[in-house]
């Protein structure tokens, strides 16, 4: 009995199974040919719809891509507007800096009436008798005379041929250059951008293309020198001096500094502060322009210079103000007339060393430019005599350094100006290092005078254009 129950059972599990198996077919079977019978439907929305999603969104892509670079330029057009607004504030915050500066240290005045700007000077320079060779030949070119020799047998080192320099802008926005402060020339005179000689190279060049101001003239400029001319082309710009603006200032932009002369020099240019008659190509000059554009309110200047030593500061150039009392302890000066308006040329009424009378009454010019005092040939042998030095054929006078001579005097319109005797000798350094002295005086082929550095360093010195007359007072 209990065998046909579980036989009854087999039977009927497996029928169960075998229903349920043949359903699960019929159901899978139903499915693919729903499938097949909707496929045409399907392929054919699937076949359209990607085109035209698509294009949607590679249009909308591009919009994308075109709003996102637009917002990205507009967010680079601010931020670059916002540096260039950040950095237009810093330029003025250093520009009102540099005039706090400027106004402190030049002491310029309300309206523009006056303005002193410091002199600088080489510390503890020693000249080399190459420096004063170059000096002689620079000067003897410039008044046309002749030294006895431009060169000798020594082998030295030229590190500077002049001692004084001061600062001078041109251009909008300002350039600053160092320059030669000149009473002996009447040009200003700058490197230019096309200068290729060896002395342009090694200063700060004058660039044009940089000045909202410049006003191309393209007159060609040149101007001797004892190593050849320097060549050039003039232009107009805005020139400036201790806080004081010229407009239209006439100056050589140089395409040419030929030889060594310039080569070391501590200057970029020259600033020429004579009278326009011997200018080149009849520039008008700068002092000229401050009186006519009402820059300075008295048509003069003044030139005080201290004797270097360890200290940078060489003393100050002052435009439209005879005021030097910082420099001199008064403003009592004694003034002679210019005899001939070009170079400012004087007459020098006697000349002694110690009580001996030298010379008597002599043309002599005053020129900031040189390092020399430059006598007539006659008067610098007779002081080589009195003071014992030793001649040299190329053309210099050489003594100890402990050598004691007497005071030199120049008498000018009645007053004895006394420069004492070793304030007239000059420290000079060879290739080998060692340190001799020579005389400041040399021999010069003219019957004239030239009262440089050595004379104007003790005594400061006015030069009247308004009333062409030249004023001294000693320097404390």
């Amino acid at each position: 009995m209990r065998c046909r129950v579980l036989v009854l059972c087999a039977v009927m599990c497996l029928f169960v199974l075998l229903v349920e198996g043949r359903q699960r077919k019929v159901n899978r079977s139903g499915a693919r040919s729903e499938s097949r019978s909707r496929s045409p439907a399907i392929q054919s929305r699937h076949r359209n719809l990607p085109r035209t999603t698509n294009n949607n969104n590679h249009n909308n892509a591009r919009r994308a891509n075109r709003l996102t670079a637009t917002s990205n330029n507009q967010k680079r057009r601010r931020l670059n507007a916002a540096k260039r607004n950040k950095r237009s504030r810093n330029l003025a915050k250093k520009s009102n800096r540099k005039n706090k500066v400027t106004s402190s240290s030049s002491s310029v005045s309300s309206g523009s009436s006056y303005a002193s700007i410091p002199l600088d000077f080489k510390a503890n320079f020693v000249r080399t008798t190459d420096n004063l060779r170059a000096d002689k030949a620079f000067v003897a070119n410039r008044y046309g005379g002749s030294f006895a020799k431009s060169s000798g047998t020594a082998r030295l080192t030229n590190t500077a041929n002049m001692e004084y320099t001061c600062k001078m802008t041109a251009g909008t926005p300002k350039q600053t250059f160092t320059v030669l402060p000149d009473t002996g020339s009447s040009n200003i005179w700058l490197p230019g951008p096309h200068c290729t000689s060896k002395a342009c190279r090694t200063h700060n060049r004058y660039r044009p293309g940089k000045s909202s101001t410049f006003i191309r003239m393209g007159t060609k400029f040149a101007i001797q020198y004892g190593s050849g001319a320097v060549q050039g082309v003039l232009a107009k710009d805005r020139v400036g001096v201790a806080g004081l603006s010229v407009a239209n200032q006439t100056f050589a932009m140089t395409t040419k500094e030929p030889g060594s002369t310039f080569v070391d020099a501590l200057f970029d240019g020259i600033l020429g502060l004579g009278y326009q008659s011997i200018s080149v190509d009849n520039v008008k000059t700068l002092v000229q322009n401050m009186c006519s554009q009402g820059v300075i309110s008295t048509c003069k200047f003044a030139i005080c210079m201290k004797g270097g030593g360890s200290s940078s500061r060489g003393g100050v150039v002052i435009f439209g103000s005879t005021d030097t009392s910082a420099y001199t302890g008064s403003n009592s000066y004694t003034y002679t007339p210019v005899t001939k308006k070009g170079y400012w040329q004087f007459a020098l009424e006697a000349f002694y060393v110690g009580s001996t009378r030298v010379s008597g009454i002599s043309q002599a010019i005053v020129d900031s430019g040189t390092s020399l005092i430059a006598a007539p040939c006659a008067i610098y042998h007779r002081i080589n005599k009195i003071i014992g030095c030793t001649e040299t054929s190329s053309g210099e006078c050489w003594m100890k350094c402990s050598k004691e001579i007497p005071d030199f005097t120049f008498v000018i319109n009645g007053k004895k100006f006394v420069i004492p005797g070793n304030k007239m000798k000059m420290r000079v350094r060879t290739n080998k290092g060692n340190i001799v002295c020579i005389s400041v005086v040399s021999c010069m082929g003219t019957d004239f005078w030239i009262l440089g550095d050595p004379y104007m360093r003790n005594y400061c010195t006015v030069f009247d254009m308004a009333n062409n007359k030249i004023g001294f007072a000693s320097s404390t």
